[in-house]
């Protein structure tokens, strides 16, 4: 999965580095050295200049910041303020495993307030998604899918090294991404991975699949094997809720103009493309891409519900383990309705998305970033 690889410092986008804190910038990162300013010219030019030291007037201090508003989000760093996002999104999260039935369900909460802060909050809970593990003769009769795809490493193995991390630049590749003009839509695909990394981590530490060359040492991968289970695939959860937000982003921009194939169409095409590599790769069975298209699609309908700052619908998913017997496919998406299918609804659940809650501020500024955005392959001058 792509966490394992980029945990440190998670920029994603190598050659566009404003994703992660504008890490372009690093060299003013806490300005070290001053700017190349000696030690003790800096502390006698700092005791010239504020001696005598006076105290400021009472009541001509700045005054407080207002507590607790989202807007205050724009007077923090960029990395600050993706783990503050970050944290509030995944405490709204549970987990309920099962050892049993080699299962786990994930659940979102609304919070009741009630009291003060000295009160406990009081939630209640709504499904999101809800995922088995396929059984020992499923993930068997998956090899030979895994063995068939690796006749493509040749034609292939470049994109899969350049996708070991998170693979943004590939996204880039479909909508025009600028390091400095679209800032805050780089921070935003940065988050949803992040936010879908650490779900996709938590469900594999239940469901606690085998990886293919465990199962056979033919399979011989051509990166290392990532050291958590295989199912659900972190890449396909993790593009899958890309492609499903960032194309909703686009919506009503200048992006969104008619186009065959649309725009969404092409970014699922992308998630489907590196989902389907790391199978080429070795690491992977389809079905551990299926339940990540499906798990991270969930995850991206549950976070448009929120940047939209109103209560609304959407379709908690399951996942089937044992009728995952085919290849992957992106339809998948879609969910079916039959006995036999590997992802079926799980029920209806309404999402209250509040008009201030933190990641709506940063939709919302990424959002305006398209108004004069040009058109891909266009020219506006």
């Amino acid at each position: 999965m792509s966490i394992n690889s980029t945990q440190s410092g998670m920029s994603g986008m190598s050659g566009m580095s404003g994703m992660s804190g504008m890490s372009g910038m690093s060299g003013m990162s806490g300005m070290s050295g001053m700017g190349g300013i000696a030690t003790d010219a800096y502390l006698i030019a700092s005791d010239a200049i504020r001696d005598p030291w006076n105290l400021p007037e009472p009541g001509v201090e700045p005054p407080h910041i207002i507590a607790d508003q989202a807007s205050n989000l724009g007077r923090w760093s960029p990395r600050v303020r993706a783990s503050t996002i970050l944290t509030d999104l995944l405490a709204r999260l549970s987990f309920k495993g099962n050892e049993s039935e080699g299962a786990i369900s994930i659940w979102f909460q609304h919070d009741h307030p009630h009291g003060g802060l000295d009160h406990a909050p009081h939630p209640s809970y709504s499904k999101l998604a809800k995922l088995s593990r396929p059984n020992e003769e499923v993930f068997r009769s998956q090899l030979e899918y895994v063995r068939n795809y690796a006749d493509q490493r040749s034609e292939r193995t470049a994109e899969i090294l350049a996708q070991v991390g998170y693979p943004t630049e590939f996204f880039a590749s479909v909508v025009p991404l600028n390091a400095v003009t679209n800032t805050h839509t780089l921070q935003l695909i940065s988050l949803v991975q992040k936010f879908a990394s650490h779900v996709v981590l938590r469900t594999k530490h239940s469901l606690a699949c085998r990886r293919p060359d465990i199962y056979s040492a033919q399979i011989q991968p051509i990166i290392p094997t990532p050291g958590h289970g295989t199912l659900p695939s972190g890449h396909a959860t993790e593009a899958f809720t890309v492609a499903t937000v960032f194309g909703a982003l686009l919506d009503d921009t200048i992006m969104s103009f008619q186009q065959s194939p649309s725009i969404k169409a092409l970014l699922l095409s992308v998630a489907e493309r590196i989902a389907v590599n790391r199978t080429v790769a070795g690491v992977h069975f389809p079905a551990d891409s299926t339940a990540g298209a499906a798990l991270g699609t969930t995850l991206g309908n549950y976070l448009l519900q929120l940047a939209s700052g109103q209560s609304g619908d959407i379709d908690a998913v399951e996942f089937i383990g044992n009728n995952a017997t085919g290849d992957f496919d992106k339809s998948v998406i879609a969910l079916g309705d039959a006995d036999s299918d590997p992802v079926v609804k799980w029920g209806t659940s309404e999402v209250h998305g509040e008009p201030d809650n933190l990641f709506r501020w940063l939709w919302l500024k990424a959002k305006s970033e398209w108004e004069e955005a040009p058109a891909a392959g266009g020219s506006n001058g």
